[in-house]
């Protein structure tokens, strides 16, 4: 059965994605051939691309858009989600994390909210959805998406690449 999700409380771009994302296989976790970058062409700044690890669970970035990177401050390919599990930013990564482990589990999207800390304490909220794919018929990635409404060059949020103590 189509998972049946809220998108009444989806972000615009989050709900534009979980719509295409139904649309690939009938509402059921398509397999990840079948997704064409051509499709979205206006999300691709903001998708990330990921793959699952089991023994632990881990998740790593095959592939990230140019505005998930300038926001992160870094290219987040070829790292693995739990390498930024530290400091302020802790409970947002296992937060993610959790998400990330429902979807590979279950093939049911997921989406939710996390608070991101700007250099001056200032916390923004931001969106974001998973979207399970399969390869060879087992979920092995995962589709993700974030909204960065409101943020812009001069909000100086806390980069990924930086430690996330919350100081400037």
């Amino acid at each position: 059965m189509p998972p049946t999700l809220d998108q009444t409380t989806m972000r615009p771009n989050v709900r534009q994605l979980f719509t295409y994302w139904q649309g690939l296989a009938g509402g059921v976790t398509p397999e990840r051939h079948l997704v064409d970058p051509a499709d979205i062409v206006p999300l691709l700044p903001y998708l990330m691309l990921v793959e699952f690890s089991h023994d632990p669970f881990r998740v790593r970035y095959r592939l990230t858009g140019t505005r998930v990177d300038e926001l992160t401050g870094a290219n987040l390919t070829g790292r693995y989600l739990d390498e930024f599990r530290y400091g302020d930013g802790e409970a947002t990564i296992l937060h993610l994390e959790d998400g990330y482990r429902e979807c590979a589990a279950t093939g049911i999207p997921y989406h939710g909210l996390y608070d991101w800390k700007s250099r001056t304490g200032y916390l923004k909220q931001i969106a974001f959805g998973l979207f399970p794919l399969k390869v060879d018929g087992v979920i092995r990635q995962c589709l993700s998406i974030e909204d960065y409404t409101g943020i812009s060059p001069d909000t100086q949020m806390i980069t990924w690449s930086a430690p996330v103590s919350g100081k400037p």
